[in-house]
């Protein structure tokens, strides 16, 4: 019987090839030599099973970014320079996929991008309120709000990828930030 991660490794390659609109459970079962029953048995649906690549993706993204930005000195730099990493892979996955394509994926891919790099920001967020760098308050809240105009810029961009405003929003997003 296939494995939960063989299943999301073709899954995960087909949507790579042909986009998650065009990849089929059928598709998969058949390319697999198995039944679509045997995906069933490790996944809902389609969503459940983009939704795990997603997460598996944003765990690795996760653990790129934090080493990418652990060099810097001090919490506001790291902090800075994270969003701005994670604005360009946004950015990256955006010219990557049509604008359908994209907005199909939005709501799974929020949900995974905000579990990884929330908790990223958010710790970041927390030492620099610790360190004194930043104003005390809640590290979630904050989190969340960072989160959010990052999600709603990319949407922005992927609506017109000729709109760039990336560095303003790096700027404001840590004005907010304290």
């Amino acid at each position: 019987m296939a494995t939960k991660q063989e299943i999301a490794d073709v899954f995960e390659k087909h949507v790579s090839r042909f986009g998650y609109a065009k990849t089929s459970l059928d598709e998969i079962a058949r390319s697999m030599h198995i039944s679509k029953k045997t995906i069933y048995v490790h996944f809902e649906g389609k969503r459940e099973l983009y939704g795990y690549i997603v997460e598996r993706q944003a765990d690795q993204q996760k653990r790129q970014l934090k080493e990418s930005v652990s060099a810097l000195t001090g919490t506001r730099a790291r902090l800075e320079a994270l969003v701005k990493l994670v604005i360009s892979q946004a950015r990256a996955h955006i010219d990557a996929t049509t604008k359908d394509e994209w907005m199909q994926e939005f709501e799974i891919a929020a949900d995974a991008f905000r579990k990884a790099n929330g908790d990223l920001i958010r710790e970041l967020v927390a030492d620099g309120m610790s360190a004194g760098e930043f104003p005390s308050g809640d590290a979630d809240l904050v989190e969340k709000m960072v989160a959010a105009m990052i999600v709603e810029y990319a949407v922005t961009v992927n609506a017109d990828p000729d709109y760039d405003r990336d560095e303003e929003l790096v700027e404001r997003i840590m004005r907010f930030v304290g």
